[in-house]
């Protein structure tokens, strides 16, 4: 049955294969031409890109070739030209870029009356700065000074092309007092500090007092008792003890309670102004694991005892061995919130601690789910874990339409030639107009040719979870392999770890930095580049995973030995870094794994490190070991070596083997 499973899947992955690159095959001449192309728009040399767009002119790409002609030409280009342009590229992935940069360029170059003429509809700050000048210019002036008001009332600084528009809006006598106040309280919310001492200037003199001691307890929080126990009873007196209290409460929620003991006396506060405190006090007492924070959760008034607190109050009783307010926690939560898989498995956990008879039906009813809790909830009652496999079955009709449809066959061909953003932008609009069936049929079309990303997404958004060769490919199956044995870490482990980070794109690029399939930072890659000499040629480098994965698979190895083989602290760390790892240890308690990890302040690391094992036992499943990562690192008391793979049904879950052996 497992043999031809597997050769089952392998012929529904062979024809994807078939079909993405029958499309694509006449196309690498094409391709080369235009990746030259666009490295000569990079570099300004137009005559090239114009030489490239007389090569293509059939080509579906051809037109961001002339789209980055006339970005490149954009002072030069008359307005009808590039006006008529993006009229034919509407919905295109460069029009929205192209027609920012085309309006700006108006404003800079003082035609505005064709500014006037094609602007009116852009959200783009600059373009409507430009757009208030031009009509101030012009005369045309009723309704300008409440579009420059919206553009005023921010909490940061906007652009230097603004300044003028503000000049003039000035002279009709704005902003008012109040709306200066309304911009020096977005300004201290945003943490624009600088900003907010400017602002003090469009502030009455009582304003002002307030703001300059807004701004020395932003400074100075230690100082607010001294310096509050000297104002009157006035609203701005009152704001100010509740902003500044709650802000000091998720840093210090201890001293944070001192003051609001000694200063919940001093002023009148409002009942919304005195729960706003509270509530914030005692959710980071909880976060904090402090034994008393569910009372001073059950202290609040019910509107604001919300799921978030809920679940603090849960995760504080349990990091305090209180299993019994940990199900009062539980039971009041809403139907839907108590029916999440993470609040079944630890309400099961609980009447176990507790030792209630009905804890091993509240497992059982879990423990059918291919989840990270679902499979805790079968390690707890010694049992195979749960996967079933949802098989896919390619459809040669709808993948021939989809490969004739001109914006789908634009976002594969913008994967191909490496253009990422605008491969997602389009992919993006093509996906929402698609039915499900041809959905899953576009799934299979991207994983066949390696757009991994997309096709893990998208099979997500339709439910079908349980098609794991598809959402748990295993790409570079030889580098993983020799890498893993020459550092020794379980592949299950690099694979869940991958999937987790990048969702194998060798692309990934993160908002802080990281980068390629093991979402490395180029500071780290050079660190362990230098320390297992292997190679790192810069930050580019990471983005080929015959550089990232080496690195990657070596940095785990580091993380493994300093951890001692724990990997929910290997994972802990690649998330939030060694040094808040090394804070929680030292400051909060070191409970059962699955406790400590439950009750991690980080909500990115406590969803991060469940995904990275619940991932990582999927891989067990498809390299064919024994599902022991989840076990070993979250209930070790529980290891069964024993334990295999089942459908819930009861049938051995076939397991799919890239090639037998191969992780032997």
């Amino acid at each position: 049955m497992a043999v031809m499973a597997s050769l089952m899947r392998l012929k529904v992955l062979l024809l994807t294969l078939l079909l993405s690159s029958l499309a694509m095959a006449d196309r690498p001449a094409e391709r080369e031409q235009f990746r030259d192309g666009w490295q000569a728009a990079s570099r300004g040399d137009w005559a090239a890109v114009q030489a490239a767009i007389e090569a293509l002119p059939d080509y579906p790409l051809t037109s961001f070739l002339r789209a980055e002609l006339k970005r490149g030409q954009i002072d030069r280009v008359a307005p009808g030209e590039i006006s008529a342009f993006l009229d034919a590229h509407r919905g295109w992935s460069f029009a929205a870029g192209l027609e920012t940069a085309w309006l700006r360029s108006l404003g800079q170059r003082g035609d505005f009356a064709s500014l006037q003429g094609h602007g009116r509809a852009s959200r783009d700050t600059e373009v409507r700065c430009w757009l208030a000048r031009a009509d101030i210019q012009s005369g045309a002036t009723e309704g300008v000074a409440a579009r420059i008001a919206e553009l005023w009332l921010v909490g940061r600084s906007q652009p230097a092309v603004c300044d003028p528009a503000f000049a003039w809006w000035r002279t009709q006598g704005h902003p008012s007092t109040e709306q200066g106040q309304q911009r020096f309280t977005l300004a201290m919310q945003a943490g624009q500090v600088g900003l907010a001492r400017y602002l003090t200037r469009y502030l009455t003199h009582e304003q002002r007092e307030w703001a300059e001691r807004w701004l020395t307890v932003h400074a100075r929080p230690d100082a607010l008792p001294a310096l509050a126990a000297q104002w009157p009873d006035h609203p701005e007196a009152r704001r100010l003890v509740v902003l500044s209290l709650q802000r000091l409460a998720r840093s210090d929620w201890q001293r944070a309670d001192a003051y609001w003991e000694s200063l919940a006396p001093r002023f009148r506060f409002p009942a919304e102004e005195r729960a706003a405190v509270e509530r914030e006090i005692a959710l980071f007492s909880a976060v904090a694991l402090h034994p008393d924070a569910p009372v001073r959760i059950d202290a609040l008034p019910a509107p604001v005892q919300d799921q978030q607190m809920l679940e603090w109050r849960a995760r504080s009783a349990m990091a305090n061995g209180d299993w019994q307010q940990v199900l009062k926690s539980i039971e009041r939560m809403s139907p839907p919130d108590q029916a999440q898989g993470r609040w079944r498995y630890w309400r099961a956990r609980a009447l176990a601690e507790l030792e209630r008879p009905e804890a091993a039906a509240a497992f059982a009813s879990l423990a059918s789910e291919a989840t990270y809790h679902g499979f805790l909830a079968a390690i707890w009652l010694g049992q195979d874990l749960s996967l079933c496999e949802q098989s896919l079955g390619a459809d040669a009709g709808i993948q021939d339409r989809l490969l004739a449809d001109a914006e789908f066959t634009r976002a594969l061909e913008l994967h191909q030639v490496g253009l990422m953003h605008h491969a997602r932008l389009t992919w993006a609009s093509a996906w929402r107009r698609l039915s499900d069936e041809d959905r899953h049929q576009a799934a299979l079309l991207a994983a066949g040719q390696g757009w991994h990303d997309r096709s893990i997404a998208a099979l997500g958004a339709l439910g079908t979870l349980q098609a794991y060769p598809w959402r748990f490919p295993m790409i570079e199956q030889a580098r993983v392999r020799s890498y893993s044995e020459r550092w020794r870490v379980n592949p299950a482990l690099v694979y869940g770890l991958m999937r987790a980070e990048s969702a194998m794109q060798p692309d990934a690029l993160s908002p802080a930095g990281a980068r390629g399939l093991l979402q490395l930072m180029p500071g780290t890659a050079s660190e362990v580049a230098r320390r297992n000499g292997l190679p790192f040629n810069g930050n580019a480098g990471l983005m080929d995973p015959a550089i990232n994965i080496p690195l990657g698979v070596a940095h785990l190895a580091e993380l493994q030995a300093r951890y001692d083989g724990q990997w929910i602290f290997v994972a802990a760390a690649y998330n939030a870094g060694i040094n808040a790892v090394s804070r929680w240890l030292r400051d909060r308690p070191l409970n059962d794994p699955d406790v400590w990890l439950e009750t991690l302040p980080f909500f990115e690391t406590r969803d991060y490190v469940p995904r990275v094992l619940a991932f990582a036992t999927i891989y067990e499943w498809l390299i064919e070991r024994q599902p022991q990562v989840l076990a070993a690192n979250i209930l070790p008391g529980r290891v069964n070596g024993q334990a295999g793979f089942q459908c819930s049904e009861g049938i051995p879950a076939p397991r799919q083997s890239a090639r037998p052996g191969d992780f032997e």
